[in-house]
């Protein structure tokens, strides 16, 4: 797992103000025993589904993992570094426990680890001879999973750390566990293939069966986010003398490679002149940044500082020691937050021309090395950023540069800023450009028998002939593919692997994943507010969140990012790293919104990272970093239902599936037109995937991809196709389906907020709430059901330094749960009910609730967590209810055409409006306002004799949200005609 910096970057730009972070005082224990693998009658039940000889995970026809012929999904987690080998005398319940909480899938992650004593490797040692002892803890931990019926993901290569003792070369200077370097350094490919085979044909004692032949292993992953092509377009393919991440020693081996790659192609400089100098245009002129040298003019004439929140900054003309000329630009940066671009130094009033190239030229330094960010961007709302790169300022003077191509005409109104509020310092500036550039083909100085043909850094591309950006981009596409090529043949051929493989994830759009499409399945991974560290990376005390909510993000979220055009149709699709990271107060949320969209994106497996633990302790009741979550009650006590809704599919699929289809120059012709933004190309609108499934279908088609052909980006309340997962930023999630309902946000600002058979009629806090049917029948019907309140937690004693850290002070045992009251109004056909408040084990307490509905068969329930002190409510009828009574869904075929009362009623979201016909015939279900005016037809097809449920979500015919108001629903089969009316509202 890697710090993401577009999370950081788009939880930077969206927070919401005015939100603090406290401690609460009212707290309440609610400890999940981590050895408890009981069934109860109230929680959704994961019985052992043992694995047999037979039952290796395959892809069927659909594109999905399958089982014995049967497609399964995945609910999973992640058992991270000394997660993964739990003491022998542990893992029978630790496995169990996952069973009983929903997870049937463990993601093996960080067992090649170096900077621990619990790793694969020995301490100290070499990474070519497997620790035996830790190995004895996972195989030992992989038979429990197996005999629970849980199956397991084994990743590769993730922190694996090459030494000298291993007789790499470099090996002191390799940054990042090699990530870039492992696709084509052939010693450390070698490395890669050894340990594969020594983890993967290992006798597991407890098994009696090799991974490699055991079907308890569903997949594979080779590499964990790793993408060349990524460091290409960061720009961290440089020697790290200048600010880059590879020794000289790995730079001029793949310099080596691209000189093999230019001649095995064009064979002499004058084949690759004639090829790359097609298309060149002539250097345009005008310098776009006034008094850029800052020899004539005071700064403040033409330069602010633009600055945020509490951080500090002065700048000033300076005439010491400036690049050129007698004067240089100089900014003191005096107190930051943390936040880079809460400093921003810069010029505004500046023009750019759609489909126009610029060049940002800049000399500077500073008085140590650090980093800053340069972006050019609409200086007015919505703040569009043109292009931005981040570089590396050090103490001695050099020149930065980077491009881009205009995506539109902007008047005076675009702005050339700095951010410079990472780090406290002095920064220096000097002669600062940006102007037109011309096109070029091959330098006058590049020679292919000297070896000299540069590797163009990314930023460049946009500045040369088409034909050079082919080349560039075809050359770090093809050292991943021949990587990944070779790889899997190794481990399908060599090694007999019969499962799924996965290359890596957390690419970085169309280009990355043409690759990843030629293997079995396509992995993804997201965060929100991911922990940012200002000046140590993973310090323990020097880190901060945003701590906000991702239900009132207006930009998708995760969501847009993880789920819009990374699937591919035809292959299984999962998510195997996903969280909302502790402490933030609101990370309820991202159990169901990972939950309920990854079943509208009809993806295959999602992986919350991670499940924590140790070797000895998994009993301390203490969150004790930001990701594990098996001793988070707010985060573990969604999982059984969530686990129950996503397995058994109970969120429809998209009704819609858009398919992205891409030529090859599509592809190869990308950094050109990706102007360095974060989250790569915007090649179309993100947000599609909040309203449709959208999945790469090709990327060798035979016409160029045009997003104008797509359908344009919904508007917020976001509602999915389906109609079943509607969001409102303003600070609500809802999910609806017959069989499980819920919602989460800011549910006190949101009171008589209705979500299918289920109102909000008051709420004490941010909360979530799921309820879920624990029969085959809808919630409605349901003989039993289960509640589940999820709020905020914190440790007891752990300090908050304002809203945003709590540095290392977390608190000690045991974990506390803010509690929260959820007065309610659900709609359920009995004639009473049973309400049982649950322990911590799913068991019933001793006192239970007897409830009596109204007319409508309506029954007001509040679920006092000050009161009750649980999170886990179950419901028990009793009892056929008025629908009942007139026989709904009692007999194979109604003995008469009826349509009845719609629930809920009165209703602001969606309404259900179930009807019946005893012989098969056309149906048209109209709805009108008051004054006879058809609002929508909602339904109108000919169906066969049975019950049916129409739905109306308060639009017209036009998809304009209609006014609050009495409206008649008019139904017609045949000849019968029936109205009722029903109740809007807003």
């Amino acid at each position: 797992m890697t710090v993401r910096f577009l999370i950081l970057l788009m939880s930077l730009y969206f927070c919401v103000p005015g939100i603090a972070a406290q401690n609460f005082n009212n707290g309440f224990n609610f400890y999940l025993p981590p050895n408890d693998t009981t069934a109860q009658q109230f929680l959704p039940y994961f019985p052992v589904d043992s694995i047999g000889p037979d039952d290796f995970i395959t892809i069927d026809a659909e594109g999905h993992f399958s089982r014995d012929g049967r497609r399964i999904r995945f609910f999973g987690t992640n058992s991270v570094a000394e997660g993964a080998f739990p003491a022998k005398l542990k893992a029978w319940f630790i496995a169990g426990r996952l069973r009983k909480m929903g997870f049937n899938l463990i993601r093996f992650h960080h067992m090649d680890n170096g900077w621990s004593e619990q790793s694969l490797f020995e301490w100290g040692q070499d990474t070519r001879h497997l620790n035996s002892e830790t190995l004895d803890r996972l195989e030992n931990y992989i038979a429990a999973l197996k005999n629970n019926g849980i199956y397991v993901d084994i990743n590769l290569h993730v922190s694996r750390t090459f030494n000298e003792q291993d007789g790499v070369l470099a090996a002191d200077s390799i940054q990042n566990y090699g990530k870039g370097i492992t696709y084509f350094d052939p010693q450390l490919i070698a490395l890669q293939k050894e340990y594969a085979q020594q983890l993967l044909t290992h006798i597991n004692p407890y098994t009696g069966m090799a991974l490699k032949d055991d079907p308890v292993m569903a997949m594979v992953e080779i590499i964990n986010e790793n993408s060349l092509y990524r460091m290409w377009r960061s720009g961290s393919i440089r020697p790290l003398t200048e600010g880059g991440d590879f020794p000289m020693y790995h730079v001029r081996m793949l310099d080596t490679l691209w000189y093999n790659f230019l001649k095995e192609k064009y064979t002499t400089t004058d084949n690759l002149r004639t090829a790359w100098n097609i298309g060149m245009r002539e250097e345009g002129e005008g310098n776009q940044v006034v008094d850029s040298g800052f020899e004539n003019d005071p700064i403040n004439n033409h330069w602010t500082l633009e600055l945020h929140e509490t951080a500090t900054a002065s700048m000033q003309i300076e005439e010491t020691n400036p690049y050129s000329g007698n004067r240089c630009a100089r900014i003191d940066v005096s107190s930051v937050t943390g936040t880079s671009w809460h400093i921003q130094w810069k010029q505004v009033n500046i023009s750019i021309k759609e489909d126009s190239i610029y060049t940002v030229t800049f000399a500077g330094r500073s008085d140590a090395n650090r980093d800053i960010s340069v972006a050019v961007q609409k200086d007015t709302d919505p703040w569009t950023v043109y292009s931005s790169a981040i570089f590396q300022l050090q103490p001695t003077w050099k020149i930065f540069t980077f491009s881009f191509r205009s995506p539109e005409t902007v008047d005076d109104e675009t702005r050339l800023s700095f951010s410079l509020g990472g780090e406290e310092g002095s920064y220096w500036f000097d002669d600062i450009f940006m102007a037109y550039s011309g096109t070029k083909g091959l330098d006058e100085d590049e020679s292919l028998e000297e070896n000299s043909v540069r590797r163009l850094p990314f930023a460049e591309s946009v500045n040369y002939s088409d034909e050079r950006v082919r080349d560039m981009s075809a050359f770090y596409l093809k050292i991943e593919n021949d990587f990944f090529t070779s790889m899997y043949q190794f481990l399908t051929q060599e090694l007999g692997i019969k499962v799924p493989i996965v290359g890596t994830n957390w690419n970085v759009g169309p280009a990355d994943l043409a690759g990843q499409s030629m293997l079995d399945y396509i992995d993804n991974h997201s965060y929100w507010d991911h922990p940012q560290f200002p000046s140590e990376p993973w310090s323990s005390t020097d880190w901060l969140i945003n701590n906000t909510p991702m239900v009132t993000n207006t930009d998708g979220g995760t969501i847009a990012g993880l789920m819009c055009g990374v699937a591919s149709v035809g292959k299984p699709f999962t998510i195997s790293e996903y969280n909302h990271a502790f402490p933030n107060r609101y990370q309820s949320e991202g159990v169901l919104f990972l939950s309920a969209y990854a079943g509208f994106h009809d993806t295959d497996g999602l992986m919350f990272f991670d499940y924590g633990g140790s070797v000895n302790d998994w009993e301390t009741d203490k969150v004790n970093g930001y990701f594990g979550i098996h001793r988070n009650t707010a985060m573990m006590a969604l999982m059984p239902s969530c686990a129950e809704a996503y397995r058994q599919g109970m969120v429809s699929p998209a009704s819609q599936t858009i398919a992205l289809n891409f030529t090859k120059d599509d592809i190869l012709l990308m950094p050109k037109y990706d102007n360095g933004w974060w989250s790569g190309p915007q090649l179309y609108p993100q947000k599609l995937a909040l309203q449709h499934a959208i999945r790469n279908n090709s990327f060798d088609g035979a016409v160029s991809f045009n997003a104008d052909d797509l359908p344009p980006e919904p508007e917020n309340p976001y509602h999915s196709d389906t109609e079943e997962i509607i969001w409102d930023t303003g600070g609500i999630l809802q999910v609806v389906t017959d069989r499980f309902v819920a919602v989460t946000g800011l549910l006190v600002d949101f009171p008589g907020h209705q979500a299918g058979p289920l109102t909000i009629r008051e709420s004490s806090d941010f909360a979530t709430l799921t309820w879920i049917s624990l029969t085959d029948e809808r919630l409605v019907d349901a003989g039993k059901s289960l509640f589940t309140v999820s709020s905020r937690l914190q440790n007891t004693g752990m300090i908050w330094d304002g809203t945003t850290t709590v540095h290392n002070n977390w608190g000690s045992s045991p974990t506390l749960m803010k509690p929260v009251t959820l007065s309610l109004m659900v709609m359920i056909l009995a004639d009473s009910i049973h309400i049982y408040p649950l322990d911590s084990t799913g068991k019933e307490r001793s006192k239970y609730k007897t409830l009596t509905p109204d007319a409508d068969s309506r029954y007001e329930i509040t679920l006092d967590q000050t009161q009750e002190k649980t999170v886990w409510w179950g419901i028990e009828t009793f009892g056929e209810g008025i629908d009942r009574v007139e026989g709904f869904g009692q007999n194979p075929v109604p003995d008469r055409f009826k349509l009845h009362h719609n629930y809920p009623n009165p209703f602001n979201g969606t309404t259900n409006i179930p009807f019946q016909i005893p012989v098969q015939g056309p149906v048209r279900i109209d709805v009108f306002n008051i004054t006879g005016q058809k609002m929508k037809t909602i339904f109108d097809n000919d169906k066969p004799a049975g019950y049916y449920t129409a739905h109306w979500t308060g639009k017209n015919d036009n998809g304009r949200s209609v006014s609050s108001g009495i409206y008649i629903v008019r139904f017609q089969a045949g000849t019968y005609i029936e109205q009722k009316k029903i109740l809007l509202i807003k």
